[in-house]
């Protein structure tokens, strides 16, 4: 510690200029620890998996039951009602981003098959990310440092699918972290009816069928979703419908036979039996058509329930990496090591100053 730097110290003279002439001093120490910190960056760049990612946005609209369309028809065939003529539900958009992390989306996602690099067929999403795992090397290093020694993981997509359970109640602990890794690589946004979607994948064709899947699954299961209610509803509707027809056609057939087997006869019981059977097969007849308008009713409900995705800008495959990116990499780690460079010269002059005073 040259005279200079004493007397500053001894004498609390911490001006501007003094406080100048104290960093300066120790100038090679903040270039060192910049320089450690910018060796770190590069480090991470150089071991940090490659990803690509591309962003689609979708207009999401609903259908309109015009007066001049379907409604129009309906109004014809008899099933004019308070419904048609209004707008269809929509989904609100504040639940597309809780789709897209609920689980059993992300689970049918990691079991749909893409194309690879690195596999001469198709393999399902799960297999890839596990074979493949896009971890920073010393990373992993760092969290399992016996992980060095595993032996690589070989996933059978043929036995792991078949063994799937229809309804899940359980994940393994395996199954979880591609679950939420996958979710890491998914990133969307809405306003309004507008949808942005950014998917990120570590081969550039990769990332573009990744996006196409979340879009498909997407639309599926919002469109399920506002469906589900009124496709009961049809469900329903089929079954009576198809009681009332068997119930009219068998009705239809009883009074067909009666009149031919009575032909030329003119008795009053007759006649009575005649009439009986005329009035059950007009009741089962009207039935069976009410059933029918209200079927068919209920399937144009469904249809117009259909929420129409536009797509606005339709994904790509991606010709450079968006992460990690060099310039950000090394900017980031040059002002964290200026900011610890900084912490440590005054780390040095406060002991300095401590052992000056004792």
């Amino acid at each position: 510690m040259d005279k200079e730097v004493k007397e500053i110290l001894m004498n609390d003279d911490f001006t501007i200029i003094n406080i100048f002439k104290l960093a300066k001093r120790k100038s090679l120490l903040l270039i060192v620890i910049i320089a450690l910190f910018m060796l770190g960056g590069l480090i991470y760049y150089y071991t940090t998996p490659k990803m690509y990612a591309t962003m689609s946005v979708l207009l999401v609209e609903s259908q309109q039951k015009d007066k001049g369309g379907l409604s129009s028809l309906a109004s014809v065939a008899g099933l004019g009602g308070a419904g048609f003529g209004a707008e269809s539900a929509t989904l609100d958009p504040a639940l597309y981003p809780v789709i897209l992390q609920s689980k059993p989306f992300l689970e049918e996602l990691i079991n749909s098959k893409v194309w690879s690099e690195n596999y001469p067929d198709s393999v399902t999403i799960f297999k890839y990310m596990v074979e493949n795992m896009p971890d920073n090397s010393i990373y992993k290093v760092f969290k399992r440092p016996m992980s060095v020694f595993d032996e690589s993981t070989v996933i059978n997509d043929a036995e792991r699918l078949a063994s799937r359970p229809e309804k899940r109640v359980q994940y393994e602990s395996l199954e979880l972290l591609i679950l939420y890794k996958v979710a890491d690589l998914i990133t969307l946004s809405s306003e309004g009816r507008i949808l942005t979607i950014m998917a990120k994948m570590p081969e550039p064709g990769l990332a573009y069928q990744f996006s196409q899947l979340v879009q498909s699954l997407l639309i599926d299961y919002a469109t399920e979703y506002l469906q589900e209610k009124q496709r009961s509803q049809v469900e329903y509707l089929e079954a009576q419908h198809a009681k009332s027809e068997e119930g009219f056609k068998k009705s239809q057939a009883t009074l067909a036979s009666f009149r031919e087997r009575n032909q030329g006869l003119y008795l009053e019981s007759q006649k009575a039996i005649e009439q009986n059977l005329s009035s059950d097969y007009n009741l089962k007849f009207d039935l069976y058509r009410t059933v029918a308008q209200e079927l068919e009713r209920a399937r144009i409900e469904l249809n117009s329930q259909k929420p129409i995705f536009t797509s606005i800008e339709p994904p790509f495959i991606p010709n450079k990496p968006a992460s990690p990116r060099m310039q950000l990499t090394l900017g980031f780690c040059f002002a964290i090591g200026f900011i610890f460079g900084l912490i440590a010269i005054v780390l040095y002059y406060i002991r300095a100053y401590i052992i000056l005073r004792a």
